[in-house]
């Protein structure tokens, strides 16, 4: 390719790849490693997950073969309970040996730096709001309780799809954890991770008969404004609509 005829995403590319001739060199900082959670110390509300059940629903191989994106969600409130299992499929601690706290989801170096919030338009037992999920102590941190689905569609480029799902799933980075160990080629992996969670979305969304459409077109300062991120130490990287199919 024609340098001069290359773009932010070409430079980007050609200058994250590795090369044996000039890998990068140097240890670890363990002692300032950022921590993989995220914790809101003040919080009013919160709400713990409900148990998992790890034996309904469809099997894997029926949810790969039915796995659709859903652009038409139909009023319906989803349950809390539906929730919870959606949830821990993405972000649940599933295992844990010795200092690591293993996720159902995949992550480059075990480093976790993908966040979840949620914008709750329409779910049983809980308020409308927007949420924060501490994976660390698996529940539900209420940020701002309201009706954030018309401002949210708007920030993503008026997908009404946003403002009509019961729930809204909002991926963030905390760019830090990965850059840590990866330096630029951070992002990379940032993507990557975000990529692997929206993917077991869908595979539980469908399990569990409900629609979901991940969103990647949005105006990034405005979301990170609906969710309350500095899109800077943490940006939004990936949505997830959830609703009952109409």
């Amino acid at each position: 390719m024609d340098r001069r005829k290359e773009g932010i995403g070409d430079v980007f590319h050609r200058e994250t790849k590795y090369r044996r001739e000039a890998m990068p060199r140097g240890g670890l900082d363990w002692a300032h490693q950022p921590s993989p959670y995220k914790e809101f110390a003040n919080a009013i509300k919160h709400f713990p997950i409900r148990p998992v059940d790890q034996m309904g629903g469809k099997s894997l191989w029926h949810a790969i073969a039915k796995r659709r994106s859903t652009r038409e969600f139909s009023d319906q409130s989803i349950t809390f309970s539906g929730l919870s299992q959606l949830i821990w499929a993405t972000q649940g601690i599933t295992t844990k040996a010795r200092a690591f706290e293993f996720r159902a989801s995949p992550s480059a170096g075990a480093l976790y730096p993908i966040e979840t919030y949620l914008v709750v338009n329409r779910v049983e037992e809980i308020p409308s709001g927007i949420y924060h999920y501490n994976v660390k102590e698996a529940q539900l941190i209420l940020l701002k309780e309201g009706q954030f689905g018309p401002e949210l569609s708007e920030a993503g480029l008026g997908q009404e799809m946003l403002e009509a799902a019961a729930c809204v799933f909002v991926w963030t980075a905390i760019v830090g954890r990965s850059k840590w160990k990866y330096r630029e080629r951070a992002y990379r992996y940032i993507y990557m991770d975000a990529g692997h969670i929206g993917q077991t979305l869908y595979l539980a969304a469908t399990a569990l008969d409900l629609g979901c459409c991940t969103v990647g077109a949005f105006f990034d300062e405005e979301v990170d404004r609906v969710i309350g991120v500095d899109g800077k130490s943490e940006i939004s990287v990936y949505l997830g609509a959830i609703g009952h199919i109409r």
